[in-house]
């Protein structure tokens, strides 16, 4: 007060102080009425609010479960369609192939805890036969016998299968499962290959919905409520829940719901089975609804002990309020006056008058601070450069709030497009697993920010550009505004190889180009991007440091669906043996004849992946523990984490030099047991003319070196000495002790010449085979 009375020295309260007074007294009136009536709504809201918040959560993780199943099985597809084993050619080989086919299949239904049977069927090969992880069945059998289903039949199965060319989920429905036991089971079925054009067969997945309806229990059994799954076409695929009183059932319920109307997250309903609150979510990966209708009476037991607190305690903040109105006054309007004073001090505004209202010399100073925040608020708006990369890529990624502002952020960011044309060119640096692994972070970032100001400096000669850092995208990117005239393809080409140019030189290190169609319209600039984007993929195919244009890349003209059967059989063959030298040769063909045809880039792809798969079935055939380098060499491959053919012919080549060397290491471990085996084997066939060191190399899965050096090492001889002293020992005993002809002699022992055999046994015994004879019958 003293502070007070130095400053306002002849100053008393001011009428301030009585309005405040009066209105603290109204407000706290006003206060205890809204309290008694507005804010006790929202209180039982706010708990309402907590228990759906709660059920939000439940039912979230019952769909990101629901998803991740579903994503399995689609990859399940996936699997299946690149599997060999799973082929059309293979599966409708009678035999082996089929019991092959339906234990791979029995693997993959034993992945999935949701999957009650998988079966496969192709239409572009059909065989009259669906092949299940539980057997092989006709159509007729498979859908009157074995799966009966209540609403679905053969004839409406195949006319699924010919619209069909993306997953479609079947609801729950009853199915006689061979006549006997009856299940209700969800049907999900997956075109081959999946969302990849016209498919060439599907895989169906049953699935038993008491398994799915378990993981909905967790929302249903919590609150005594219904829950439900619904397709994008809000039609119910399971149902689960139950009733307190047991009057009302899940379907009589959807059926009060109305899926359609549902807009909101959180929904109520008024129906004649009762008030319910609908929570309800929906699936970014397949568009499914998930919705939960839990009572609503469920979750307001908690309001009714919380009733009588907050009832009393009103009372008692009204009487206590109505006591200190006058303290709380006087106490506010001295910190009134306090800020007035400490404005005063400061001298942000002119000197208070002895008359003038407290209020009104605060407004003068809110007056003045807002007028340099508008001015700091300006100075902001000049560093335009802050928003240029956000706002850019908003427009690259297509994005709608960008789109419907455009004129006002394109103002604030200092964006200028003046031309009509727009292009976006994709910069992707090649070999970016060598590029990352030699270069700290803040290095690549360098690297990337110097592309991005060379790039926007040498596009001034055509128009205007801005570069903008995607870190996913492994580069680049750089939007072009240009005026569209004749020439500009050489334009265009001219400024890639400049930047490219410019980055070999300095960087050591090259870059792709992928152009995107040409717009003209910002707003379809997006559309350029990912036809960019679809560009650089084709450096699979055309290899590093080119630049690759959208508009060159054929999709429509037929491509080759090439796969070498017979180069793969023999890199196999060559690898069981151990033939680095022969198996990286083959590797080279078989690269030579992807380059050479026109195999699209999902074909050149799956060629490599299928050589990586064969190549893993082969080490497993032979029972080899791959090492963990040589693993995560054929891992990469077959995840496709490559960027040329190039890189894939040279990472595989190096694979195949590793599984060689492997093979033959571990072959070495068994030298003991296969000298043994090889010299009986010798033993037992050297009467046998086709014997050489190739055939028994192919018996034993050796190289015709290695096979040499065996018997050598065990016998002191070379296999053609080896075998020609068996030979001639069987021989003289047939001359000594039969009548039998030389000619048939040299049959029966193994020879085909019989003057080579003569000559042979002569230079060894010093006599002819007619003179050894007769020394025994003298």
């Amino acid at each position: 007060m003293k502070l007070l009375s130095f400053t306002y020295p002849s100053r008393k309260r001011s009428i301030r102080f009585y309005k405040y007074f009066l209105s603290y007294v109204i407000l706290l009136v006003a206060i205890l009425f809204i309290v008694g009536t507005v804010v006790y709504g929202n209180f039982i809201t706010t708990l309402q609010n907590e228990v759906e918040a709660s059920t939000v959560s439940s039912l979230a993780q019952i769909r990101d479960i629901t998803d991740t199943r579903i994503r399995e099985m689609e990859k399940i597809s996936l699997q299946i369609s690149s599997n060999p084993d799973l082929t059309p050619f293979k599966v409708s080989e009678e035999g082996y192939s089929s019991y092959k086919a339906i234990k791979e299949l029995g693997k993959y239904r034993s992945s999935n805890s949701l999957i009650y049977d998988i079966a496969l069927i192709y239409t572009s090969r059909d065989t009259g036969n669906l092949y299940a992880a539980s057997g092989v069945f006709n159509y007729a059998s498979f859908f009157g016998h074995f799966y009966q289903y209540e609403t679905w039949s053969e004839k409406q199965f195949f006319e699924l299968l010919d619209t069909l060319t993306m997953p479609v989920m079947r609801p729950a429905e009853t199915v006689k499962i061979n006549g006997v036991d009856s299940k209700k089971l969800v049907t999900y079925i997956c075109p081959l290959p999946i969302n990849q054009g016209k498919p060439y067969g599907a895989v169906m997945f049953l699935i038993e919905e008491s398994k799915m309806r378990a993981i909905l229990d967790n929302v249903v059994n919590k609150h005594s409520g219904y829950m439900y799954i619904m397709d994008k076409n809000n039609e119910p695929l399971v149902s689960a829940g139950f009733s307190t009183q047991g009057q009302t059932t899940a379907e009589q319920l959807f059926a009060a719901i109305g899926a359609e109307s549902l807009q909101g997250q959180v929904n109520q309903l008024r129906s004649r089975y009762g008030d319910y609150s609908i929570i309800r979510l929906t699936s970014d990966y397949n568009m499914w609804t998930y919705v939960a209708a839990i009572p609503t009476e469920n979750f307001l037991g908690k309001v009714l002990a919380g009733r009588r607190v907050f009832n009393y305690t009103v009372l008692s903040l009204f009487v206590i309020g109505m006591l200190a109105s006058f303290l709380l006054a006087s106490k506010n309007y001295r910190s009134l006056r306090a800020i007035v004073q400490r404005i005063a001090d400061r001298k942000a505004v002119k000197e208070m008058a002895d008359n003038m209202d407290e209020i009104a010399y605060l407004s003068q100073a809110f007056d003045k601070v807002i007028s340099e925040k508008e001015g700091l608020l300006k100075q902001l708006g000049n560093k335009s450069e802050l928003m240029k990369e956000r706002i850019l890529i908003s427009l690259l990624k297509g994005k709608q709030d960008v789109r419907h502002h455009m004129p006002e952020m394109l103002s604030i960011s200092g964006l200028v497009f003046e031309h009509p044309a727009f292009v976006v060119l994709l910069f992707g640096i090649d070999d970016f697993q060598r590029f990352r692994s030699e270069n700290s972070l803040s290095l690549q970032n360098l690297f990337k920010f110097s592309i991005i100001n060379i790039a926007e400096e040498l596009s001034l000669e055509a128009g205007i550009g801005y570069g903008v850092d995607l870190i996913d995208d492994r580069g680049v990117v750089l939007v072009l505004n240009y005026c569209a005239a004749d020439g500009e393809r050489a334009m265009l080409t001219e400024l890639a190889e400049n930047i490219k140019r410019f980055y070999k030189q300095n960087y050591k290190f090259s870059l792709t180009v992928g152009i995107g169609g040409i717009v003209h319209d910002l707003s379809m600039l997006a559309r350029s991007y990912e036809q960019a984007n679809k560009a650089i993929a084709y450096r699979f195919i055309k290899g590093s440091d080119q630049v690759i244009y959208y508009d060159d890349i054929d999709f429509e003209s037929p491509y080759s669906d090439y796969y070498p059967w017979e180069l793969e059989e023999q890199l196999i063959k060559a690898l069981k043996a151990g033939k680095a030298e022969e198996a990286q040769a083959l590797v080279s063909r078989i690269f030579d004849e992807i380059s050479g045809r026109s195999l699209s880039l999902e074909s050149a792809k799956y060629v490599c992946s299928g050589i990586v798969h064969k190549m893993i079935g082969m080490m497993d055939e032979l029972n080899y523990k791959i090492s963990e380098y040589l693993r995560e060499h054929l891992e990469t491959i077959l995840v496709q984490d490559f960027e040329t053919l190039e890189m894939a012919r040279r990472i595989l080549s190096q694979a195949c030099r590793q599984i060689c060397e492997h093979i033959s290491q571990h072959k070495e471990s068994k030298n003991f047991i296969l000298s043994d085996k090889i010299i009986a084997y010798i033993q037992e066939n050297y009467n046998d003319n086709g014997l050489s060191q190739e055939s028994i190399a192919g018996r034993f899965n050796l190289s015709p070196s290695y096979v040499s050096r065996y018997v050598k090492d065990q016998t002191g001889e070379t296999l053609k000495q080896h075998i020609d002293r068996l030979r001639m020992e069987e021989a003289k005993k047939w001359l000594a002790h039969s009548e039998l002809t030389v000619r048939h002699i040299v049959e029966r022992v193994g020879y085909v010449d019989e003057t080579n055999f003569i000559r042979k046994f002569k230079k060894q015994e010093g006599i002819t085979p007619i003179q050894y004879r007769k020394t025994f019958h003298l």
